[in-house]
């Protein structure tokens, strides 16, 4: 079961300018340095008091995912197709959540050594990407 949100992630074309957008108009602050993934996602964390509240990513590379779900999705009124990219939830128990999700037929992906978070594809809930993580208990 769902226990909280932990983020919202949105994808920009240029990091540092969505990174300032988000400081400016609503005050968050940096959280880490801005760095970049294993999927080609440059990325910095914002928020309050340590807490996340929002990742700004931006493509590092033209062939990440990112740069082609931002490719599809311009349009004349998002030209660089910038948005909403993943929620990021906690869960109480990831293995069970996870066994619902795909017995009522959702897609799910996981990372090989990675026990503690997994993924929901977007073609399982109306394109929205959701990460989910499991709660610690420390």
């Amino acid at each position: 079961m769902i226990t909280d949100l932990r983020y919202v992630a949105v994808m920009v074309e240029k990091l540092d300018d969505g990174v300032k957008a988000w400081q400016d108009l609503l005050g968050l602050e940096p959280i880490n340095q801005p760095s970049v993934n294993q999927w080609g996602i440059r990325a910095q964390m914002l928020g309050r008091d340590g807490r996340a509240v929002v990742e700004v990513m931006e493509p590092a590379r033209p062939d990440a995912a990112l740069a082609r779900l931002m490719e599809e999705r311009k349009n004349p009124r998002n030209p660089r197709g910038e948005g909403v990219y993943m929620l990021s939830m906690e869960v109480d128990d990831l293995e069970a959540t996870l066994r619902q999700i795909e017995a009522k037929g959702g897609r799910v992906t996981r990372e090989e050594g990675n026990t503690r978070t997994a993924w929901v594809h977007p073609l399982s809930l109306h394109q929205v990407f959701v990460e989910l993580t499991q709660r610690r208990t420390d």
